[in-house]
């Protein structure tokens, strides 16, 4: 839908150009650039015309709105800049193009084309990405559902439309017949401005900065047309203003709105738009006004006008800037009137019914709350999680250069050292990783709670680098402000893989969050060599003191070695690692090699605090490691049952995100792949599936029957494999009277059984209320009566939280349920006695210490009527 207004011919720059006799040109020139221009529009209309087809919803991108251009160009040009003929065709002609490519109508080739674009790539790969950690189905990345396409084909048009106008003068569109058209039609004006239209089309999009860099030659005459040359910065500099400038009632008509019926942000814009008038200039100042005000009920509209106005505000002085420090023209209007202040901005663009105040919720104290929400108040009081961070780190970046640069899958190093200067202390992290740009590191670094490898920034500066795979460990943006949880003084160094030394940049804190970071040119000799990034923390407490990062126990003063705790905190890491030390390069593990080192290796690599003779597992055990993995060969972990005879104690095993240490398990020795649930990534849930996890618990018990003499270890056993969802088998089960049983013994047992007594308490402790000698004496004399079954009391639970406890979450067992061995005996009895099951709680002879007995209240199953049993 076209929107009549002003005509564009009437306006300053075209009559200036075109119509004005000129000492630089003749009216011939004149003319012919002015028809030329006008042959151009007549087919960019065409094009443009689509946009509202393929992005439904947006405010008005039609000829409309470029003609409007020209009279926002001549609102801030008028008596300050001369455009000669050349420069008024290159100009109007980059207006046409500059949104253009909105619109499937840009490519030749439709949708099939967008589709092979990287940006396309990216988009949907993710959004595959969104949805596996949202939970939802996996998205068929190659060839996506319609209503997924739908969802993508806008994003992925306006993130490359920019990019793609650079080619629209140039491009040619092939008709039914087979002849190319194109939008510039005269072959040697496409031909010797094309590239300049398409890059000045391009450039709204640009940086100022990159704008004043690619710009910086006027481009000279056309031979036999004109002799006057084309300042491409200027020209550059009046598309990004008239652009950002025309936000007035033309983009959104009321009427379009009412058939168009747009939602979401879309809705908003058109709601403020609608508002607003013409702008005007007081002074150096453009000015906003509105004819109908903004109702309460418009109050989120009215401070996305502000939020706009303010970035307008921005464009206006960074191009003044650059203007006036080219010594040429420079514009009327250096800024806009009321942005920075809410009550300001309201007198010009009213407010009926409320008032607008810059009261939002805001952070005064930005270090506190980064030190708070990236430190100890997240992580705790841990020294080592803050080196966990920075291996993450830098791990991802060698991720990300793997898939940039197609480098193999076990490609990459990071390494860490603690180096000494005087009385000083540095941890060091270095890695060969993509590296970080300048405006990486003043930006998502630095930018509390934003991921740089989800944020927009990323697929720009490494365009196909989500469609390679791209999948970061840090999803939260705060690990690097855990360092500071290390020391105030941090020093990052880092160049992209892709660039030459003089793009490496230094970047130090002195003073922790509190204090402003200083950037500077890389000093000295690169460091690292080839790319990549390096941090140097001092430490604030000497590594081997208390409070230090390598110091274990105040007590005990045991001191972990660098090589111990690096090893623990990523014990199956997929990027090599390995400790620098006065005596040289100590390497510390291998991408995969925890699939393949002995089970004391992993255990101790694990558990490096412990004593030898805690992780010198016998000889028997050495043969429980196993893999877990489903029937495709799917790999969640490699781990043996290890039940402990102590309740609450940890069996040395841990889940880790991505190869690193996240949360300790009960029960397992080992590794167990998991996913965060906390950005702390000190919760975390395995990713094992029930199947295979059932599987592994089976395969663990026959082990177990066949290198494990412990019975009781063995009952201990059977409740962790009923845990998984694994089966028993001759695993011992019940203790009856001194004898370990076997599911088939209690079976055969209770064939010939009438009776049976059960305490699923586990062993009977001393009771001092209910019995009548000495501790001691229970304790070394007790004697079990052979009536009696024990069902040992043990949790199975492998990994439990505040609200979960896995496996049973995703076996389906109860949370509530407090033993597996219990139901399972339980169900034992029902199946060998039928129906004829009788239950009660009574008290009994349970057993004797020397001539005296001991009772205590169990539970008795009778069975009514054994005659029935057919064992």
């Amino acid at each position: 839908m076209t929107v009549s207004g002003p005509d564009f011919r009437q306006t300053w720059l075209w009559r200036q150009a075109f119509l004005t006799p000129r000492s630089d040109s003749t009216t011939e020139e004149q003319e012919f650039f002015s028809s030329q221009y006008q042959l151009v529009r007549e087919r960019a209309a065409l094009l443009v015309s689509r946009i509202a087809v393929d992005l439904p919803g947006m405010t008005v991108h039609d000829i409309s709105h470029l003609d409007a251009l020209w009279d926002m160009a001549s609102l801030v040009a008028e008596g300050a800049i001369n455009i000669n003929p050349a420069e008024a065709f290159v100009f109007g002609s980059s207006i046409l193009l500059h949104d253009a490519a909105m619109s499937l109508a840009a490519y030749p080739d439709g949708i099939a084309e967008v589709k092979t674009t990287t940006a396309w790539k990216d988009a949907v790969a993710g959004l595959a990405l969104a949805f596996e950690e949202s939970g939802d189905d996996k998205l068929d990345v190659e060839n996506p559902p319609e209503a997924i396409v739908q969802r993508i084909v806008p994003e992925v048009l306006r993130r490359l439309h920019a990019e793609r106008a650079e080619d629209l003068a140039e491009q040619s569109w092939r008709t039914a017949d087979g002849v190319d058209m194109y939008l510039v039609e005269n072959s040697d004006l496409r031909h010797f401005y094309g590239p300049t239209i398409g890059q000045i089309a391009h450039s709204h999009w640009w940086s100022v900065q990159k704008v004043e860099q690619e710009f910086s030659e006027d481009l000279g005459g056309l031979a036999n047309r004109t002799r006057n040359r084309v300042d491409r910065v200027k020209l550059a500099c009046l598309l990004r203003i008239a652009d950002a400038l025309h936000l007035d009632s033309r983009r959104a008509p009321r009427f379009l709105r009412a058939i168009t019926n747009p939602s979401g942000i879309s809705a908003l814009h058109w709601s403020f738009q609608e508002r607003l008038a013409r702008p005007h200039i007081e002074l150096d100042a453009a000015v906003f006004t509105t004819g109908q005000p903004f109702g309460r009920e418009e109050a989120e509209a009215w401070w996305l006008a502000y939020d706009i106005l303010n970035a307008v505000d921005r464009e206006l002085r960074d191009v003044d800037s650059l203007l006036q420090g080219r010594g040429r023209e420079v514009l009327k209007a250096r800024r806009v009137k009321g942005v920075g202040s809410p009550e300001i901005l309201a007198r010009t663009v009213k407010t009926r019914g409320w008032r607008p105040v810059d009261a939002r919720l805001q952070v005064s104290d930005v270090p506190r709350i980064v030190e708070n929400l990236g430190g100890s108040k997240l992580y705790g009081d841990d020294p080592t999680v803050a080196l966990r961070e920075l291996i993450q780190n830098a791990a991802d970046s060698i991720q990300a250069r793997r898939k940039f640069q197609s480098r193999p899958a076990n490609w990459g190093l990071i390494t860490v050292a603690i180096v000494s200067e005087g009385d000083d202390s540095w941890l060091i992290v270095e890695d060969n990783g993509i590296g970080m740009s300048e405006q990486v590191l003043t930006g998502p670094l630095l930018d509390f709670g934003t991921s740089f490898w989800r944020s927009p920034l990323a697929m720009e500066e490494f365009p196909g680098l989500m469609a390679a795979g791209m999948h970061a460990i840090g999803r939260f943006g705060i690990g690097f402000f855990s360092v500071f949880m290390l020391g105030p003084v941090v020093r990052v160094y880092s160049r992209r893989c892709d660039k030459g030394q003089d793009a490496a940049r230094l970047l130090e804190f002195r003073g922790g969050t509190s204090a402003r970071p200083i950037l500077s040119p890389f000093p000295g000799e690169p460091v690292p060599i080839d790319g990549g990034t390096r941090v140097e923390i001092l430490l604030k407490h000497p590594p081997g003191e208390s409070g230090g990062l390598l110091h274990i126990n105040s007590y005990t003063k045991r001191v972990m070695t660098l090589d111990a705790l690096v090893g623990a905190v990523a014990p199956n890491l997929n990027v090599a690692i390995e400790v620098m030390t006065q005596d040289g390069a100590h390497q510390i593990s291998q991408p995969g090699d925890w699939l393949k080192i002995s089970d004391f290796d992993l255990v101790r690599r694990l558990n490096p605090t412990l004593d030898r003779a805690e992780t010198d597992t016998p000889k028997a055990d050495r043969t429980l490691m196993q893999s877990i993995k489903d029937d495709r060969g799917q790999v969640y972990g490699r781990a043996f049952i290890s039940p402990s005879r102590s309740f609450f104690s940890v069996g040395g095993g841990w889940v880790t995100i991505s190869g690193l240490r996240a949360a300790p398990l009960q029960n397992v020795q080992g590794v167990l792949l998991g996913e965060a649930v906390t950005a702390a990534r000190d919760a975390a849930q395995p990713l094992a599936t029930q199947d295979a996890l059932g599987q592994w618990a089976s395969m663990q018990a026959e082990l177990i029957v066949a290198t494990v003499k412990d019975e009781e270890r063995q009952a201990r056993s059977a409740e962790v494999v009923l845990e998984c969802g694994g089966k028993i088998g001759n695993l011992k089960l019940v203790k009856w009277g001194t004898d370990w049983l076997t599911e088939t013994e209690f079976e055969e047992r209770l064939g010939t059984s009438k009776e049976i007594a059960i305490s699923f308490e586990g062993d009977f402790d001393y009771d001092e209320d209910l019995d009548d000698v000495h501790p001691k004496e229970f304790r070394e004399e007790f004697e079990i009566a052979e009536d009696i079954v024990v069902v040992l009391k043990y949790d199975g639970s492998i990994l439990k939280t505040a609200k979960n406890s896995w496996p049973k979450n995703i076996t389906g067992r109860s949370i509530l349920s407090s033993s597996n061995v219990a139901d399972y005996v339980m169900e034992l009895i029902r199946r060998v006695w039928c129906e004829n099951v009788q239950e009660y709680d009574e008290e009994r002879v349970v057993g004797n210490v020397g001539l005296s007995r001991i009772t205590r209240r169990v539970t008795v199953f009778r069975c009514e009527d054994n005659d029935q049993i057919d064992f």
